[in-house]
């Protein structure tokens, strides 16, 4: 009867062993993903609102220049 536990615990102790061993690596990479995701999307909102400042500084940067005849810039023609 000893025995027949002691098989049992030791057949559970390697199915177990085997689901961690897969299932370890996989939740610590993403985990690591989403915190580098995380920090990616905090820099891309600073950026933004950095760019946001500087095109509130300088309004003048932002206007077209008209120019005579037919020509079309390239960025109207998109």
């Amino acid at each position: 009867m000893l025995l027949k536990e002691i098989i049992i615990f030791l057949l559970v102790a390697y199915i177990v062993s085997r689901i961690l061993r897969f299932l370890l690596p996989i939740f610590r990479i993403s985990s690591a993903a989403s915190s580098h995701m995380r920090t990616m999307q905090e820099q891309m909102a600073r950026m933004q609102e950095m760019e946001g400042k500087m095109n509130q500084q300088n309004p003048q940067q932002k206007k077209k220049v008209e120019k005579d005849g037919d020509y079309i810039d390239y960025e109207e023609v998109k």
